[in-house]
């Protein structure tokens, strides 16, 4: 019997399907945020473990494909963490970086997929196998239309809102209430929170529903996240210089909803560009199986994912 593992480790939870001709079973393990002060590929092989617990493993895995926020970008940390889930789950594993993953559960095969949570990333992969990365720089650097920038942009909005320098905004309101308070010991509280990034992008979802009941201040701020990931995604598209069937932007991430403000602004977005927004086949832990096929234009990526590694 042939068992493949696919792996979609992010910062809320690890998910593990598990793929064999008898059927297919999923396991949960918790998130992982890198710590200054720790190893990271001890957190990641513990998020793995966790996972592994909640579901019966073969004794013999044909192959693990890995996809990762925060992957290793030191390559000899990668091929040592590939090596570590090898002898964990019994089988060669192959380790990527998060993108790589839902490009190919969303599309399986060329185009752009834009991929849209607390940061952002953006894949573009050609039918010769050539392919773009951009942004992913981070919070401070970059990360534009991401939960992060929609969640930050709304926060100044509610301060500049609540002090008039700015104009009103329902998002006022809703700070208040996602900070516990205005005063100085709740601001205090946010600052000093390990888990700030998160906290702020989780305010993206006020922004995204003050939007939706016509609050013009958070439908600005949805309109320039769309523009923003528009522009990546023709920047990726131009560089690789994709024609046809290949200028097509997928997505993959909970902040892109079909049918919400900024599913829509970015549609709009698009087509204005020539480039048609289309809804991902699948999620990200359907691309593992598909990487480790070795099916589709993924090869070079893979390889260049995992220098000196068998992918």
């Amino acid at each position: 019997m042939t068992a493949t593992i696919t792996i979609d480790g992010g910062k809320s939870q690890l998910r593990m399907l598990l793929s064999t001709p008898a059927g297919r079973q999923i396991g949960i393990g918790p998130g992982f945020v890198y710590q200054s002060d720790e190893d990271g590929v001890a957190r990641i092989l513990g998020a793995i473990r966790g996972a592994a617990d909640t579901i019966p493993l073969p004794t013999q895995v044909s192959g693990v494909l890995a996809g990762l926020t925060g992957v290793p970008g030191d390559h000899a940390e990668r091929r040592h963490l590939a090596l570590a889930i090898t002898r964990l789950l019994g089988g060669p594993a192959v380790v990527v970086e998060d993108s790589v993953l839902a490009h190919a559960g969303a599309l399986d095969g060329a185009g752009v997929v834009l991929c849209v949570g607390t940061g952002t990333t953006v894949l573009a992969v050609a039918a010769d196998g050539n392919y773009a990365r951009l942004d992913g720089w981070g919070p401070h650097l970059g990360d534009r239309g991401s939960a992060f920038a929609i969640g930050l942009a709304g926060m100044r909005a509610a301060t500049a809102s609540y002090d008039r320098v700015g104009p009103g905004t329902t998002l006022a309101d809703r700070l208040g209430a996602a900070l516990g308070g205005t005063d100085l010991a709740s601001l205090q509280r946010y600052y000093r929170d390990p888990a700030m990034i998160p906290r702020t992008a989780a305010f993206a979802l006020d922004v995204l529903d003050a939007a939706a009941q016509a609050d013009p201040v958070a439908n600005r701020i949805c309109a320039t996240a769309a523009t923003d990931l528009a522009d990546a995604a023709e920047a990726a598209t131009t560089r690789l210089r994709l024609g046809g069937a290949e200028r097509q932007v997928s997505y993959s991430g909970r902040l892109l909803t079909p049918g919400n403000v900024l599913h829509r602004a970015l549609s709009a977005e698009l087509d204005a560009r020539g480039l048609p927004l289309v809804s991902p086949k699948a999620e990200p832990l359907e691309g593992g199986p598909t990487l480790l096929r070795g099916t589709g234009p993924y090869a070079r990526l893979l390889a260049d994912q995992n220098p000196g590694g068998d992918a």
